[in-house]
């Protein structure tokens, strides 16, 4: 069913990133396929705030029902998996049940796991597309999952396929599970229920007025286009940030020191560096710079310790991998980089080797 027929303007969709170019490449993004009701917040203590002040007034909040969370998962305070839990577990969310998407530059196993075993919905690993963005939301509106109260745990049912599988996990018992329905007349629970069910209403497919439709929804090929060209409308953005990180990158790297005494302000300089390392990795390929991708991942994981004792060996691999990216900015080595690209890749190679 083509998006033109449904009225996706009734949306509201709060996007929550740390990053201001992120924001407003997700924003953008969702708006371009008619959500205009996006709103954004900076961190994960700003979006509670608001989300709190919603229900007692809303017009001060400037938010009404919302309909879906997309939120980054590394923020400095409240990240995205503390805000998560508190959208799933406090008494004071306006709805537990709101779908929620992850969106992660490290979608690492043990990053994807946290996000799942917190109530995700979905996870979107950077870098994102338009088209990646429009299926993340699609599929929670096609392939709605129940949900699943249980010790220790309560979001969209961990298990997508609710058909045989070769090893069942699971303790609990058919016998032992109570399901609950919007139209159910039970109020009380069994006393044998260890897990529960809940089937809420498909409500994004309602309030859009897809309610009478069963077959899948999709988005209109020309709306994903316009929305892809609006992403690379942002390119001259991607620079300014991409030239403001190398040089916060530059700075703690100049501030590091191999003086014991100065463990607490290499500590915060690793840290920074880490911080915007995980940022270049997740979208560097979304404007054709892969090469960024694949070298800030490397500098990602060579900063990971923030602990560990910075040496001259330390240094000089933190400031290769910096100069590499500097360099494939400034000479915009776009795609593979060709020669360029394998040399530069190959530095970093023997710099990893020889510094480690």
């Amino acid at each position: 069913m083509s998006m033109r027929k449904l009225r996706w303007d009734r949306l509201c969709v709060l996007v929550v990133d740390d990053n201001s170019f992120m924001r407003n490449l997700l924003s953008t993004t969702i708006k371009a396929f008619g959500i205009l009701d996006t709103v954004a917040e900076a961190d994960g203590a700003a979006a509670i705030e608001r989300l709190k002040l919603s229900q007692t007034d809303p017009i001060a909040a400037s938010l009404g029902t919302v309909d879906l969370i997309v939120s980054d998962f590394v923020m400095p305070g409240v990240d995205g998996n503390l805000f998560l839990r508190w959208i799933r577990t406090d008494n004071g969310v306006p709805d537990r049940f709101v779908p929620f998407i992850m969106v992660s530059g490290a979608a690492d196993k043990y990053v994807v796991e946290q996000a799942r075993d917190a109530g995700v919905t979905e996870f979107l690993a950077k870098p994102f597309s338009a088209q990646s963005i429009a299926d993340g939301i699609l599929q929670i509106i096609n392939n709605p999952r129940q949900f699943v109260l249980a010790q220790g745990y309560f979001g969209p049912d961990r298990r997508r396929a609710q058909g045989p599988c070769e090893v069942d996990r699971r303790v609990t018992q058919r016998t032992e599970i109570q399901v609950v329905k919007p139209e159910s007349t039970e109020r009380e629970l069994r006393e044998d229920v260890r897990a529960i069910y809940f089937r809420p209403n498909n409500r994004i497919r309602q309030k859009i007025g897809a309610k009478a439709f069963t077959e899948p929804l999709y988005f209109d090929p020309l709306i994903v286009q316009a929305a892809e060209r609006r992403i690379q409308a942002l390119v001259g953005d991607y620079a300014d940030w991409v030239m403001r990180y190398i040089k916060s990158m530059t700075n703690s790297e100049a501030g590091l020191s191999t003086d014991p005494e100065s463990r607490k302000t290499n500590k915060k300089h690793i840290a920074n560096i880490n911080r915007i390392a995980h940022e270049l990795r997740g979208q560097g390929s979304t404007f054709n710079y892969p090469l960024i991708t694949k070298l800030s991942k490397s500098l990602y994981e060579a900063t990971l310790d923030p602990d560990r004792h910075v040496t001259d060996d330390r240094k000089k691999l933190i400031e290769a991998h910096i100069d590499a990216i500097r360099t494939v900015f400034k000479n915009r080595v776009t795609g593979d980089g060709g020669e360029v690209g394998l040399a530069l890749l190959r530095d970093i190679e023997v710099a990893s080797k020889k510094y480690k």
